[in-house]
């Protein structure tokens, strides 16, 4: 994406979708939760590979319990994460820049948090669910191969 196209559309009213804090994933007596408190569409895919490119604003928390209720956790700030939405190739950027694509249907204890983030991001009406891989599979998604991509341009390249 060029840096012309991606600053106009930065410039582009917001789509702000507040979804109510959810919880990511608990591993090790260690529960993570998100409360995604904005969601804009900044970018677009190609021909070769649809999709929208969008921005989320997450605050995180972390608990013993899973029932912890949301008004009780102690929030960190608000960080921006992007991810691909897209059935042909769904993604997330990395810290370093780069895209990491994502099988969203096959169940790896390793991918839980981020399938799940990924589907609050790009399906912020989506619900409760207690299997993100289950929840992916039932909107259509596909076994899709994973991968790395130094950048956008290369991900949305077929």
């Amino acid at each position: 994406m060029k840096p012309l196209i991606l600053a106009a559309a930065f410039a582009l009213p917001a789509a702000l979708a507040q979804a109510e804090p959810y919880l990511a994933r608990c591993h090790m007596g260690e529960c993570i939760h998100y409360d995604q408190t904005s969601r804009q569409v900044v970018g677009q895919g190609s021909a070769a590979v649809p999709g929208d490119l969008v921005l989320v604003t997450l605050r995180e928390a972390v608990s013993a319990d899973p029932d912890t209720p949301a008004d009780s956790l102690d929030w960190g700030e608000p960080s921006p994460v992007q991810v691909f939405c897209s059935p042909a190739r769904p993604a997330f950027m990395a810290g370093n820049a780069s895209y990491t694509a994502l099988d969203l249907v096959t169940p790896a204890g390793a991918t839980t948090l981020i399938t799940t983030m990924y589907l609050r991001a790009c399906h912020p009406d989506l619900g409760t669910f207690d299997d993100p891989f289950a929840a992916a599979a039932r909107l259509g998604y596909r076994a899709t191969e994973t991968g790395s991509y130094p950048d956008f341009a290369a991900l949305i390249r077929r």
